[in-house]
């Protein structure tokens, strides 16, 4: 009995895991009211998440309010550039597509500029907000960081966008789902996108892993060691992984653990 309640029993993990990530969603949605603060909730959203993908153990409402407040600024500054410059190219290929008739055919290159410029916008709202709550950096190095680290993990981006846009898709063309969809989107799906990402974004951060061994004892474990085990069986008993992470970026410190 006391095994199956055991913090550590994997089927008590997914459980925890699953609340965590509706009541981190309820706080999502409730301090993106404002708009303006979606920047801030969404670095607390992806520290929650990443903290979870991690193995660790974490008070999430400590967790999230910590990161939200920690993140604020950037994370504003961030969200008004996202906001700003998405919308303006969004609103210009809309003239282009749908007012043709501002535009004489002379003009149609145009949207390969815009749509280029709407793809580093793109690339910026899905790694960003994520950087700013793994690594203390500046906002301008973030936003370079998050063009190089999309262009390198060029998969784990073509995996971001299927995740954010797979329930937009779901609801303009299933129109029996869409009430459903706006109930789930209020109670998990914000948690429950940015969890899947998070997987995808702990692995291309190279972030460190908690594991736990037989004994119950935690030890950290990279993906690069991690993906070493499974090709090569190991018959070292202790599993100790070194301590020698670096970051994405040699000029970025990794965010101390808001689980201390």
């Amino acid at each position: 009995m006391n095994g199956a309640f055991n913090s550590d029993n994997p089927m008590m993990r997914l459980l925890t895991n699953f609340f965590n990530l509706m009541f981190v969603n309820i706080l999502f949605v409730f301090t993106c009211i404002p708009i303006v603060t979606i920047g801030p909730s969404l670095c607390a959203l992806y520290k929650v998440c990443l903290t979870i993908v991690g193995g660790e153990d974490t008070e999430v409402f400590k967790t999230y309010f910590k990161e939200f407040k920690a993140s604020f600024w950037k994370g504003l500054g961030l969200w008004m550039i996202v906001l700003v410059a998405g919308g303006f190219f969004g609103f210009e290929l809309y003239v282009i597509y749908f007012k043709g008739e501002l535009l004489s055919g002379d003009f149609s290159f145009l949207q390969y500029p815009v749509w280029i410029m709407l793809l580093l916008v793109l690339q910026i709202f899905l790694y960003g907000f994520a950087l700013l709550a793994s690594f203390e950096n500046t906002l301008k190095k973030t936003i370079v960081n998050s063009l190089l680290l999309s262009i390198k993990n060029f998969t784990t981006t073509i995996m971001l966008v299927v995740i954010w846009i797979f329930c937009a898709f779901i609801y303009a063309n299933v129109p029996d789902m869409q009430y459903m969809l706006i109930g789930f989107e209020l109670f998990f799906n914000f948690a429950l996108r940015v969890y899947l990402c998070s997987i995808f974004l702990h692995k291309a951060f190279g972030l460190k892993k908690i594991r736990y061994r037989k004994d119950g004892s935690e030890y950290e474990e990279s993906w690069e060691e991690e993906d070493e085990d499974s090709d090569l069986e190991s018959d070292d008993d202790d599993g100790e992984s070194e301590d020698d992470y670096e970051d994405p970026e040699s000029d970025t410190e990794e965010k101390e653990s808001s689980d201390d």
